[in-house]
């Protein structure tokens, strides 16, 4: 049965249709722009953690260094203090 502004049951189906495909062609293309964010994202996360990684066992070596250097000094003092009086 045609409707009195000349579209009919089919040309609204083709119509949604229409809008149908548009969107998934657009849905499709977000979609594909989302899996590329997150490759990129999930590569600098990677290098993210191995920088944290490298960083701790550079500031853990340091932090050793630095012990082994106080702890000589703390033994320096020490002799100086406890020696006996001359």
């Amino acid at each position: 049965m045609a409707e009195p502004n000349g579209t009919g049951r089919l040309d609204r189906i083709e119509k949604a249709l229409e809008m149908l495909i548009d969107d998934h062609v657009q849905f499709r293309e977000e979609h594909k722009q989302l899996l590329t964010a997150q490759v990129v994202l999930t590569d600098r996360l990677d290098r993210l953690i191995q920088a944290v990684a490298d960083s701790k066992k550079d500031s853990e070596e340091r932090f050793k260094a630095t012990d082994e250097r106080l702890n000589t000094l703390i033994k320096i003092v020490d002799g100086i203090i406890r020696r006996p009086p001359q």
